[in-house]
């Protein structure tokens, strides 16, 4: 090994090695100490740096440029704070507060305390500062007894002039007049969505308009009337959505929380929607299919039943229109609840049971509008299962279509006998009459005979479609048959004559022939074709006994015309020798 690499230091040790060296009380015993010279670097390095830790921070030569820029960042820094803290004891001191100070400390916690006790004075600071006075509360009846009614007729009489050919600019700038007018109002003095949910629809329907003076209302109605239809459709529809439409809402940076913003209550627009619908129904109707569209969601259902009031106000007949396209699918639909339930039966009670005599007249000469039927089959027979539901699904709303039940149908039914406006619905309410037949609750089955034979008496063509669906429905089909051979003395009086009916009878017997010729090995087809069978032969003997009596008591009849005849040209005044004595005998000389 190289003693370049490893140094031999004396320490006492021969140089000669070969005797054992006595210099002092140490003896070597002929040993040579071996070191390294860059483990003893690394250690004079260590000791060092531990020297220049115990002596701290403040030991470091000031004339080094980098710790000189610290320091005198750290003293801006502190003369920073202190200036925050004078200005924070002064405005303490301005206002009446406590301030005080325990001294500067150039820690991270002392900093913070500081900080946070300012915040503090400051918090109080804004407590002590006088409060505005708040704004009186504006109530609805307050802010529509301040329109002046003068004012309000030269308003609309000049934006008709200056907007001659633009009623839609017209009508908005009579939104914009209302809005203002009802500007004070807040949704503290006017919890419209309270208001809807919480009070009866005969009492809602009547809100905002109940506090609006009459002369306002019908300056304002009739200057209403004269705007063209198209406009005021668009303009309800316009309305509505700015009533519906939810407010804006504002987020906060940095929080998870939205407030919404402060909002005025919508009253001027509800007036000014409320008088426009009531004047002219006809024009919001245009709108029901976009508004059925559109606007979804139970939380709007009570803003929108409210609306179909405003119409029903003005006109039954479109009120009932509006009921039967809009809210009656929320009642009996698949995503009915029994909130919507309760308000579609308020909107129909308070339309029909109102003032049922003039209602029932009104409905019953507008059941067929514009060549559509008011209250279709289909919403018929939707009505119908919700009056007679099976056992287990009755409730309290089954009372309530029940009681409805007899109105509307009357109302489906109604017209001329076999006029063009019965003709339709016949060969509409066929099918789901025969469907109905079928089902297996009686009360049904009951009212889809009776619709049946209702069916079969206003259209000639309604005998074919029954030939075409009696396969098809065979179990409803056999069930009306036997219905008819069951009440035949009633039933037979509303299909004479008869020859249609024997017609279709021979029809459906041929089709049950047939049809037990290819139905070989299903029993159960077989033995239904055979009941319905059976029933056709006993209806086809009763059709054929009519016309033999018919034909019988009508040669009767004019024998007895010819014998009269007779009696009357003969020579003598009883050539057959009568014992009594004719009426007319005396006036044979005539002859």
């Amino acid at each position: 090994m190289s003693s370049d690499a490893f140094p031999v230091e004396s320490n006492g040790l021969s140089e000669s090695g070969n005797g054992l060296s006595t210099k002092g009380a140490y003896k070597d015993h002929g040993w040579q100490k071996v070191t390294n010279l860059k483990k003893q670097r690394r250690q004079a390095a260590k000791s060092s740096t531990g020297a220049d830790k115990s002596d701290g921070f403040e030991n470091v030569k000031s004339d080094s440029k980098a710790f000189q820029a610290l320091e005198t960042e750290a003293e801006e820094r502190r003369a920073r704070r202190k200036a925050k803290l004078e200005a924070a004891a002064a405005a303490a001191a301005a206002y009446g507060a406590e301030f005080s100070h325990s001294g500067e400390d150039d820690s991270d916690a002392d900093e913070n305390g500081a900080k946070a006790n300012g915040g503090k004075d400051n918090a109080d600071a804004k407590k002590s500062k006088p409060k505005k006075p708040k704004k009186p509360k504006v109530t609805v009846a307050e802010a529509a007894a301040a329109i002046n009614v003068d004012e309000l007729a030269t308003f609309l009489t000049e934006i008709s002039e200056s907007f001659a050919t633009l009623p839609d600019v017209q009508l908005i700038r009579l939104a914009d007049y209302f809005a203002r007018a009802f500007n004070p109002v807040t949704n503290a003095q006017f919890a419209w969505n309270k208001i809807l949910r919480e009070s009866p629809f005969a009492k809602t329907v009547e809100i905002p308009l109940c506090y609006i003076p009459e002369p306002v209302a019908k300056v304002t109605s009739d200057w209403l009337a004269q705007k063209p239809a198209d406009a005021l459709s668009k303009f309800a529809f316009w309305l509505l959505k700015e009533i519906l439409d939810e407010p804006q809402q504002q987020h906060h940076k940095g929080s998870k929380t939205v407030a919404a913003l402060p909002t005025k209550a919508k009253v001027g627009v509800l007036v000014i929607l409320a008088l426009l619908v009531r004047r002219k129904p006809e024009a919001f109707l245009q709108q029901a299919s976009a508004v059925r569209a559109q606007f979804v969601g139970q939380e709007k259902l009570h803003t929108l039943a409210w609306v179909y009031g405003q119409a029903l106000q003005g006109d039954l007949v479109v009120g009932m229109a509006l009921w039967v396209q809009n809210l009656l699918p929320l009642a009996v639909g698949k995503s009915s609840t029994p909130a919507s339930r309760d308000i579609a039966l308020q909107f129909i009670e308070n339309l029909l049971f109102a003032n049922t005599k003039k209602a029932r007249t009104i409905l019953l000469n507008g059941a067929t509008r514009k060549g559509e039927r008011l209250v279709p089959p289909a919403a018929y027979e939707l009505v119908l299962r919700a009056a007679y539901p099976i056992e287990s699904a009755k409730t309290k709303a089954t009372e309530r279509f029940l009681a409805i039940y007899p109105l509307i149908k009357e109302i489906v039914l109604a017209g001329t006998s076999r006029s063009k406006a019965t003709k339709p619905v016949a060969q509409q309410l066929l099918p789901l009459s025969l469907a109905g037949a079928a089902d297996d609750v009686p009360a049904i089955q009951a009212e889809a005979c009776g619709n049946f034979v209702w069916c079969l008496s206003q259209n000639a063509d309604s005998y074919k479609q029954w030939e075409k669906l009696h396969l098809e429905n065979l179990k409803g089909s056999t069930r009306i048959l036997n219905h008819i051979n069951n009440e035949w003395k009633d039933t037979s009086a509303h299909l004479i004559p008869l020859d249609d009916l024997k017609k279709t009878l021979l029809a459906l017997s041929l089709k049950h022939r047939n049809g037990m010729e290819s139905a070989e090995g299903d029993a159960l087809l077989e033995s239904q074709l055979k009941a319905a069978e059976s029933v056709c032969k006993s209806l086809l003997r009763k059709t054929s006994r009519v016309p033999s009596c018919t034909k019988a008591v009508a040669t009767l009849a004019v024998c007895a015309g010819i014998g009269y005849g007779f009696y009357l040209i003969s020579p003598t005044v009883n050539p057959w020798d009568w014992d009594g004595k004719l009426l007319l005998s005396k006036t044979h000389s005539m002859f």
